[in-house]
């Protein structure tokens, strides 16, 4: 029983370490057009299983997900979707970007960890201006 105990424990505090992260953001254009940038990113092993990323469910309880995967287009699509039927816009000049590391690295750090294909980042953008 301590064991199982001792692995959630553990499970848990690896993905609030590790965490994903969902965002909208919105931003004014010059005139009436607004800018939507839908984003998430996760942490998978050996890139295809997923340990923690951001929660791209409509009312999340949490900011991150612990082996699920919401780092993919269509949720991704479907949340920036959603957003511009929210503010009754239509989506014009959509652009996408996503990036994957099959090094460990830390976002914000230039040295990658050599651990390769063991962790692994993903992550996904979309964005748009909305008329």
């Amino acid at each position: 029983m301590y064991g199982i105990l001792r692995s959630a424990l553990l499970g848990g505090l690896i993905s609030l370490a590790l965490g994903g992260c969902f965002s909208i953001h919105e931003a004014q254009t010059p005139g009436p057009d607004r800018h939507l940038l839908v984003r998430n990113y996760g942490w998978y092993l050996f890139h295809c299983i997923p340990i923690a990323c951001g929660n791209a469910a409509e009312n999340p309880r949490l900011g991150f997900v612990s082996f699920r995967d919401d780092v993919t287009m269509e949720k991704i699509q479907k949340r920036f979707m959603d957003e511009c039927w929210r503010m009754g816009r239509d989506p014009h000049e959509l652009t996408w970007h996503t990036d994957s590391s099959v090094l460990f690295t830390v976002p914000g750090l230039a040295v990658p960890i050599p651990l390769p294909y063991i962790l692994t980042y993903r992550e996904i953008q979309l964005s748009g201006v909305l008329k």
